[in-house]
C-alpha cells in the first residue's frame, strides 16, 4: 500500500470513527429530548391539575354560596308570593264587593219600584199601552203617565184626567 492509500484508510477509518460519535450524540440527543419531553410533560400536568383542583375548589366554594344566596332569595319570593297573593285575593274581593254595592245602590236610587204595575199590567193585557216614565218632582223620582190635559176634571173630587195611550 501507498502511503496515500494509508492515509486515505486512515482518513476514512477517523471519519468512520466520527460518523459513529455523531450517531452516538445524535442518539444520546434523542434521549435527552425525550426525557425533556417527559419532564415537561409531567410537570405541565401536575401545574394544570394543581390549577385545576384549585379552581375546582374555588369555584364549588363560590357555586356553593350562590346556590345558598339563590335559597334564599327563593325562600323570599315565595313567601312575598304567598303575601301577594292573599292581598290580590283580598284586593280582587273588595273590588267585586264594591262593585255589587254600588251595582245595588245604583237601582235603589235610580230604579223606583212602582207601587201600581199590577194596575199597569192589567191596563196592557186589555190593549192600553201606557206611556210610563220617571219624573223628578222636587228631589224625588216618582212614576208619571202621559196624560190630554184638555180632558181633565172627572170624578166628584175632578181629581181624574184620561190617558193617552200609546
Amino acid at each position: 500500500m501507498t502511503p496515500d492509500e494509508k492515509k486515505l484508510y486512515a482518513l476514512m477509518a477517523v471519519a468512520e470513527q466520527q460518523q459513529n460519535l455523531v450517531n452516538q450524540a445524535v442518539k444520546e440527543l434523542q434521549i435527552t429530548e425525550e426525557r425533556i419531553q417527559k419532564v415537561i410533560a409531567g410537570q405541565t400536568h401536575s401545574t394544570v391539575s394543581k390549577s385545576l383542583n384549585t379552581g375546582l375548589q374555588e369555584g364549588t366554594a363560590e357555586l356553593i354560596k350562590t346556590a345558598k344566596a339563590l335559597g334564599r332569595l327563593k325562600n323570599s319570593i315565595e313567601s312575598s308570593s304567598d303575601q301577594l297573593s292573599w292581598k290580590l285575593i283580598a284586593i280582587i274581593l273588595g273590588t267585586f264587593t264594591i262593585f255589587i254595592l254600588g251595582i245595588i245602590w245604583l237601582f235603589s236610587v235610580y230604579i223606583k219600584p212602582l207601587e201600581n204595575i199590577s194596575e199597569i199590567e192589567s191596563l196592557r193585557q186589555d190593549g192600553i199601552q201606557l206611556d210610563i216614565r220617571s219624573c223628578t218632582v222636587g228631589e224625588e223620582s216618582k212614576p208619571c203617565v202621559r196624560i190630554m190635559k184638555d180632558q181633565c176634571n172627572y170624578s166628584k173630587n175632578n181629581d181624574l184626567c184620561v190617558i193617552d195611550p200609546k
